[in-house]
């Protein structure tokens, strides 16, 4: 080994013990901040790293009183692993924390997994809670919580694994990862890039997302969703839908029990309707459209960019105005006559008698119009 290799890993230790230094805790009264053998601890800190480790298992209680009606969760301190939360029926809020410590020895790994703990603070109405990380070693940790069902949650920042179930109300600030929410009574909302995100039983969702697949099921309220890429697969939302993406695939089901107005607006990607029974208006730009209606409703569809609408209409009466330009129209045999003039093709008139107006515009795309029986094959 040369001169040059040996100052070098002279330099890296230095180096070290400088950091160690200054990321240290301050000396406890009556101990001496300098001395010789602290710089020899010290170097020997730089060069050996942390190598040993403990676990331990942290419980935390703290009373809540009537008053208090937030409850928010901070990581700029530190993140936990996963998280988990429950709301019951109970006064207080029971934490308990499993640690892992990586640390200089076992003396030292022992007392820092021992001292991760949560820690809460109090203003008005709401309570802040937070993990308390020791500054040496390398702590990884699992929260999971028990809280008053009737609280109203805010996350600052869920990077990690999150579940909470049975709160009155759930907001993130930002989100990532894989998160699952259930049993919210109030609304959920808040912002989320990449990763997982799972709404179930909640009273109204409102999110905008970026790069991030989410998953709906009975929604009870309003269903309002700004994406960017992605894909969306909901099921069972039984109130107003407001939809605006771009890059999305769309995959709604079982959408006989919503009521109120559904608009959505999608910018490539694709959009697909079963069960579509409420009032709906589809603005689509080279995003394929595939829609299933089971009951008369007044549907509305514009495409641009040359995507293909196709559309199941509902067993009974109903009305079309169908205009395809640059394009093609199909429609089954026996209920209206398609016509062309230039560029433009044209399918309407009354089917079954009439009934609420279909209304579908196509530019260089193909609108085709399935048989019900057709669409329950498939």
């Amino acid at each position: 080994m040369g001169k040059r290799e040996l100052l070098l890993i002279a330099a890296f230790a230095i180096m070290g013990v400088m950091v160690y230094q200054f990321t240290a805790p301050p000396p406890a009264p009556g101990e001496r901040s300098f001395s010789p053998g602290q710089i020899i601890e010290n170097f020997r800190r730089g060069i050996r790293g942390n190598r040993a480790s403990a676990e331990s298992v942290n419980t935390t209680a703290v009373p809540v009183d009537p008053a208090v009606t937030d409850l928010n969760l901070t990581w700029t301190k530190g993140s936990p692993s996963e998280v988990s939360v429950l709301g019951e029926e109970r006064d207080d809020i029971s934490a308990e924390i499993s640690v892992r410590s990586r640390a200089y020895d076992d003396a030292e790994a022992e007392r820092t997994a021992k001292a991760t703990v949560l820690k809460t603070d109090r203003g008005g109405t709401r309570v802040t809670a937070w993990i308390d990380f020791p500054r040496e070693g390398a702590q990884t940790a699992t929260l999971t919580l028990h809280v008053p069902a009737r609280l109203q949650m805010r996350v600052d920042a869920a990077r990690s694994r999150t579940r909470v179930t049975n709160i009155a109300a759930l907001e993130l600030a930002s989100g990532r990862g894989e998160s699952e929410f259930r049993q919210i009574k109030g609304r959920v909302a808040g912002n989320y890039r990449g990763g997982e995100l799972r709404v179930i039983d909640a009273q109204s969702v409102k999110f905008t997302t970026v790069g991030t697949d989410v998953r709906l099921e009975r929604i009870s309220g309003e269903t309002s969703l700004n994406m960017r890429a992605g894909d969306l697969k909901a099921a069972e939302l039984r109130g107003p839908l407001d939809f605006d993406g771009t890059g999305v695939d769309v995959e709604i089901d079982k959408l006989e029990k919503t009521s109120g107005m559904a608009r959505i607006t999608a910018t490539a990607g694709s959009v697909s309707l079963r069960g579509l029974a409420t009032e709906a208006r589809l603005d689509a730009r080279n995003a394929d459209v595939d829609v299933i209606v089971d009951r008369a409703v007044p549907l509305a569809i514009y495409s641009d960019g040359g995507s293909p609408v196709e559309i199941t209409p509902p067993p009974g009466g109903y009305r079309l105005d169908a205009v395809a330009s640059d394009g093609s129209i199909e429609v089954p045999e026996g209920t209206v006559e398609v016509t062309t003039n230039g560029t433009e093709h044209r399918a309407s008139g009354s089917v079954n008698g009439g009934g609420p107006m279909i209304t579908i515009r196509a530019s260089h795309g193909s609108i085709t119009l399935r048989a019900r029986e057709e669409a329950e094959k498939h």
